[in-house]
């Protein structure tokens, strides 16, 4: 009867630690997964901003036809490097860059002012 004990408290004991081993290597496979996507995620970004600035001194393109133009090099970067690339990400993530860039180099005339009111104040009698 007490080896049917000592047997039931080592496979609770082995089980235990099954569950904990199999619980740190699905979070561990799971943090490494993450890690390695938010470094590729870093390189493209990286690698996507002398594209807009290049991008940028087109002046005869529009809008859509420069960010086709940086979401085509950003692809052709992610498929050099061996990175999974998320057009639709990409696009986004190009989009909130070129939202910064203009609101970071805005000029002083471009900027939203107050405007005066044309009609003069007429007192209120």
């Amino acid at each position: 009867m007490e080896k049917l004990e000592v047997i039931l408290s080592l496979a609770g004991t082995a089980l235990g630690f099954l569950v904990t081993a199999a619980t740190f290597i699905a979070k561990f496979t799971k943090s490494a997964k993450a890690k390695r996507i938010a470094e590729q995620t870093i390189k493209i970004g990286d690698a996507v901003l002398p594209y807009i600035k290049q991008a940028e001194s087109f002046l005869h393109y529009s809008g859509p036809e420069k960010k086709e133009f940086v979401m085509t090099k950003a692809n052709q970067y992610a498929i050099e490097q061996g990175i999974s690339f998320n057009a639709m990400l990409a696009g986004e993530k190009i989009e909130e860059l070129v939202k910064l860039t203009k609101e970071v180099n805005k000029r002083d005339k471009d900027k939203i002012m107050p405007t005066q009111s044309v009609l003069p104040l007429i007192p209120n009698n």
